[in-house]
């Protein structure tokens, strides 16, 4: 069994290598707005797909994954999921969860500064329309966050009953996976893009962690 000392080192440790590759990242698309493998794959996605004008099914379920990302709902999700660790008395938890759109204030920080455009309509399809830069995807950054810390919470919570905490960690982990698609898929996202909110958002969430974990791996030191 690992020591204190040693989950918190492999944390900072995976937390540092993941901010490193986002920097490099963030560089690499500030002097290269488009890069030949971005609009490779989004094509690909894309291809015998959805246009501007003639919108399936599959667009309306990968812009309904994308909606848990918009900020009214996201609030609200934020709330609900907050008040349900409340009402079973998980303060701790709630409190954590009430924090996580603080990540959404540091992508927007990122995103100002990396400042680049998004795909545009002599590249790819766009499906819907984004006004803000890029990089890193905002959407792929608060799921990771906020989906990722609420899956790992209810590992903790046995009072929550089980039926809600397995099929809130099948919403939360199908979330997490299936977003990036939707953001290439709606071409409001290049690829690079949503690696960006990943790595971010895993910066964020480790840290988020790091407390979470500290006071427990203490009373057992």
């Amino acid at each position: 069994m690992l020591t204190k000392n040693q989950l918190k080192n492999r944390a900072l440790i995976f937390a540092s290598v993941a901010g490193l590759v986002l920097i490099g990242l963030a560089f690499l698309v500030h002097y290269h707005n488009v890069l030949g493998l971005d609009v490779f794959l989004s094509r690909d996605l894309q291809a015998e797909g959805d246009t501007p004008e003639r919108k399936t099914l599959l667009y309306h379920i990968l812009y309904g994954i994308s909606l848990f990302g918009k900020p009214l709902i996201a609030g609200i999700m934020t709330v609900v999921v907050s008040l349900l660790f409340l009402f079973y008395k998980y303060y701790r938890e709630s409190i954590y969860m009430i924090v996580t759109p603080v990540s959404a204030l540091m992508g927007s920080i990122v995103k100002l500064i990396v400042n680049r455009p998004r795909p545009t309509t002599d590249l790819v399809k766009v499906l819907t329309n984004e006004t803000e830069a890029s990089f890193p995807s905002g959407h792929v950054l608060f799921y990771t966050v906020f989906f990722g810390l609420l899956f790992v919470l209810l590992i903790f919570t046995p009072k929550i009953p089980k039926a809600i905490r397995y099929l809130l960690q099948s919403a939360s982990l199908f979330l997490i996976v299936t977003i990036s698609f939707s953001r290439v898929y709606l071409g409001v996202h290049w690829v690079t893009d949503t690696i960006g909110g990943y790595l971010l958002g895993l910066v964020i969430l480790v840290t988020f962690l790091y407390f979470y974990f500290r006071p427990k791996l203490k009373r057992k030191a």
